[in-house]
């Protein structure tokens, strides 16, 4: 008795059969990881909400330092080992561990890289941002505590006006359009930095966190000092200053 065995034909209709699932069933897998590190980000930054409010609470209700303050004295501004640490490491004692600092989607800024002449910043890497209108101040100077950014996904640690900014118009302002708004990290969109959906998480002064849309976030949200009449108050992100 003779077998017969497929045609090329019948081959070719099963390989189309699969690749056309594969297609239909791999986005969704993808999608659901995302989410599922969208979550885990999420978590993150609650969690840096949490400590925020622990650190102000301990620290006569001052917030903590930016990049080019020293943690470990927070009116001297300086560590017994006399490094430099991100506003970020001042939060290390209230949440035990420095992976909360890494978003599990993008890893973020490298921080081995640092220019030796900077000491050794950490944490060694993070996908958080520090908006430098709220760091080193009373938190009773800050009036709108539920508008105003303190931490948010970005490529770059230091939100702050150290650096020139070649494409920036507006100085310190626009940095958060330069390395957040454009959805690209100063231009290279190699580097997204909306990589949850089109938008960013955030913690806000007032210890809370949540998602929103680059759309949706606006200057206001990030300048201490802007006041409602000023023509930037309603201008989101996404255009620059």
């Amino acid at each position: 008795m003779c077998r017969k065995g497929f045609t090329l034909i019948e081959l070719l209709v099963v390989i189309a059969i699969i690749a056309l699932l594969a297609a239909l069933i791999f986005p969704v897998f993808f999608r659901a990881r995302e989410a599922g590190r969208k979550t885990t980000c999420a978590s993150n930054v609650r969690q840096l909400a949490q400590a925020w409010v622990m650190y102000a609470q301990d620290w006569d209700e001052c917030t903590p330092g930016g990049a080019y303050t020293r943690f470990a004295d927070k009116y001297t501004g300086r560590s017994p080992d006399g490094k430099r640490y991100t506003a970020l490491w001042a939060l290390l004692p209230y949440i035990r561990t420095e992976k909360l600092f890494v978003c599990p989607t993008q890893l973020g800024w490298d921080f081995s890289t640092t220019n030796p002449a900077l000491d050794t910043h950490r944490p060694r890497q993070g996908s958080y941002t520090s908006n430098y209108e709220v760091m080193d101040i009373p938190m009773a100077a800050i009036e709108r505590v539920s508008e105003l950014i303190v931490f948010a996904d970005s490529y770059n640690p230091w939100m702050d006006c150290i650096h020139n900014c070649g494409n920036c118009t507006g100085g310190c302002s626009s940095f958060v359009w330069d390395r957040i708004g454009r959805g690209c990290y100063q231009g290279d969109c190699t580097k997204r930095t909306d990589w949850h959906g089109g938008g960013i998480n955030m913690v806000f002064a007032d210890g809370h966190a949540r998602w929103a849309p680059l759309g949706g976030i606006f200057y206001r949200n990030w300048k201490r000092d802007l006041s409602e009449w000023d023509p930037h108050w309603n201008k989101p992100i996404t255009q620059d200053w």
